[in-house]
């Protein structure tokens, strides 16, 4: 079926700047909090791919639910000839992409995940040169080194909890007695999975002796973090020849779906001691956030932005996640901000910046 745009006399109205900036605004809040509150689901005794599974059934529905009513608006995809470029989409974006930022969550700070995250515009220009054939001019150019400088300071840093950090505390319930207690565990036992001291037990602290292998689990979290920034580059660059043939809530909902089964499959056999643990309230507040709102509503927030401000206008917005995911982890994780996040972020920022401003000129 051949693709069908929306209405011209529909198209044609226009939307004040200020409405497409909140929405813009509130999809860089909620991308930013998404990783804290990620950590947070971890650290509840869930299994961190039974999490991973449960969440992207709720997004899959909820990205099928604006499928179809762009369907019911006359908008109609037309993939006959770019099914495989879809299936590849969906395997960057939907399978390997969320495998690795799961990964990433469980082993590394939320800081450096989001500064980390906050390369794919150069990563997406770097492949768009290679793949697309897209010219980049010198000032684009030393935008996307200034860039990569800052990744690598971030990548490379180690593990700056000190011996002896203050414990987060989390309400937990006890499955066989049902009776509530207070559980105790690091901001490091935050970030392991399975690390969760039971509601019994009392705090351990942490012994100066395991900085060493802290420090290697978190560089490894930050190498997977930068493998899931590549792969959503790489599925940005597949993405766009499709787009003129399919809408991204469409393009998402049918990567989503897609997707599922191989998640759900890794996640099987701890799906069924998984499933008690939603009676916690505080689980499934955060699996309706991250499932509903950051792979879910965000995506057409997103796209309502770019449609009314344009996608340089956006970018700028996109920038402001790694701040807010900084920020939310401080206040809800009590995660430190070392001086190496401060300098990388900085150069990170920057360079996206310097990119930014190349393009404005016509680059």
């Amino acid at each position: 079926m051949a693709n069908t745009q929306p209405d011209v006399k529909a198209s044609a109205v226009s939307s004040p700047l200020w409405v497409a900036e909140l929405s813009l605004l509130s999809v860089a809040v909620i991308w930013g909090v998404n990783i804290p509150i990620m950590k947070i689901a971890l650290g509840m005794q869930m299994d961190r791919f039974a999490l991973n599974g449960l969440r992207l059934v709720i997004s899959s529905a909820t990205l099928l639910i604006f499928a179809w009513l762009e369907y019911r608006r006359g908008i109609y995809p037309d993939v006959r000839r770019n099914w495989k470029r879809l299936l590849g989409y969906a395997v960057l974006v939907s399978v390997l992409y969320q495998l690795l930022f799961l990964l990433a969550v469980s082993q590394t700070t939320s800081a450096d995940i989001a500064l980390i995250m906050a390369t794919v515009p150069m990563w997406t220009a770097i492949g768009a040169r290679i793949v697309l054939k897209e010219v980049l001019v010198p000032r684009a150019w030393l935008g996307l080194w200034i860039a990569f400088a800052g990744t690598v300071i971030v990548t490379l840093q180690g593990n700056t909890a000190a011996p002896g950090t203050p414990p987060a505390t989390v309400v937990v319930e006890s499955l066989e007695s049902g009776e509530k207690d207070t559980a105790l565990f690091t901001v490091e036992g935050l970030e392991t999975p399975g690390l969760v001291v039971p509601p019994t037990s009392k705090p351990q602290p942490v012994k100066a002796g395991d900085s060493s292998a802290a420090a290697d689990r978190r560089f490894m979290g930050n190498l997977i973090a930068l493998a899931a920034a590549l792969m959503w580059s790489g599925g940005t660059i597949c993405s766009r020849p499709m787009l003129k043939s399919i809408s991204p809530v469409q393009l998402s909902a049918f990567s989503a779906t897609t997707g599922l089964p191989f998640h759900l499959a890794v996640a099987w056999s701890a799906l069924p001691g998984s499933l008690v643990l939603l009676r916690e309230i505080p689980m499934d507040l955060c699996l309706l956030y991250s499932g509903v709102l950051s792979t879910g509503l965000a995506l057409p927030m997103w796209s309502y932005g770019v449609k009314y401000a344009g996608a340089a206008h956006a970018t700028m917005f996109q920038n402001l996640s790694p701040i807010v995911a900084i920020v939310a982890a401080w206040l809800m994780l009590g995660e430190p901000l070392s001086v190496a996040q401060v300098i990388g972020g900085l150069l990170i920022l920057g360079g996206l910046i310097v990119m930014r401003s190349a393009r404005k000129q016509g680059a």
